[in-house]
């Protein structure tokens, strides 16, 4: 009875420390994310807003504490502080151009950021936000430039003799064949979209792609669904082998699990 009060006494100090390590790390990781909002981020959303214009950006300048950016017509700036994870804005200053189209969006977004009041930054998105919801959602410009720098493709293809799916991603939008003869299916991607699909391509050695072996082989004797991975950068091509559906190497899981998410929403 002693030992297992011990042992019992052990692991709940044990899990007490564990715990306060995890409290140490979380607050760790908080503070390097605060740490570096600084830098340009591309607006992908705001809320009560769904048509954004082109270049709509937040750039944080953390040495001047200032933030400028593009509303859609204008040029705008403002003085922001910093505590811990939360943010205030100081009085906007924007150019006085008139435009025809997004001079609402501007006003909607100064609106929007006079009313935050605190922050989050996760895989390089941050979410300025009140203590009721998520307000505006913008991408970090280097992660964005990903999908802008190179020219990419990628084709997922499965087939047995009674089904067939065919997925092809280009830079901006995903096309959908989920049976032999159907039309295809399309649709333009989001900005975050576009972020999370090219992050995790760019994120693999393509040049290995084609010697990934997949975890199984049931396609070869037993009528499996076989599939198969492509991807052409800049005009090079790329394959995986064949291998089970739903069953792809892990190194290429996430993207092929990604690929499945986003044709899902068509």
């Amino acid at each position: 009875m002693k030992f297992i009060t011990i042992l019992l006494t052990v692991f709940a100090l044990e899990s007490c420390g564990n715990t306060k390590a995890a409290t140490n790390l979380e607050n760790n990781i908080e503070a390097k994310q605060i740490a570096v909002l600084s830098g340009k981020y591309m607006i992908s959303s705001f809320i009560d807003n769904t048509e954004l214009p082109k270049n709509i950006h937040l750039n944080f300048d953390e040495t001047t504490n200032i933030v400028s950016g593009f509303a859609g017509c204008n040029n705008f700036s403002a003085s922001y502080s910093t505590a811990g994870n939360t943010i205030k804005f100081g009085t906007f200053m924007s150019t006085k151009m008139m435009c025809k189209r997004f001079m609402d969006v501007e006003q909607n977004l100064m609106n929007t950021l006079e009313k935050t009041t605190n922050f989050t930054i996760k895989n390089n998105v941050l979410t300025l936000k009140n203590s009721k919801e998520d307000l505006v959602v913008a991408v970090n410009n280097n992660i964005s430039k990903i999908a802008q720098e190179d020219d990419y493709t990628i084709e997922y293809k499965s087939s047995t003799r009674g089904s067939y799916l065919k997925i092809v991603i280009t830079n901006d939008s995903i096309i959908s064949q989920k049976q032999r003869g159907a039309a295809p299916e399309a649709r333009k991607f989001s900005p975050n979209e576009t972020t999370d699909i090219f992050k995790k391509v760019a994120a693999l050695d393509l040049e290995e792609l084609e010697n990934l072996e997949s975890p199984s082989k049931a396609h070869q004797y037993d009528a499996a669904a076989a599939a198969t991975l492509t991807i052409t950068k800049n005009g090079k091509t790329y394959h995986t082998k064949t291998f089970d559906a739903g069953k792809p190497n892990a190194k290429i899981e996430d993207l092929v699990n990604t690929i499945f998410s986003l044709s899902e929403k068509q």
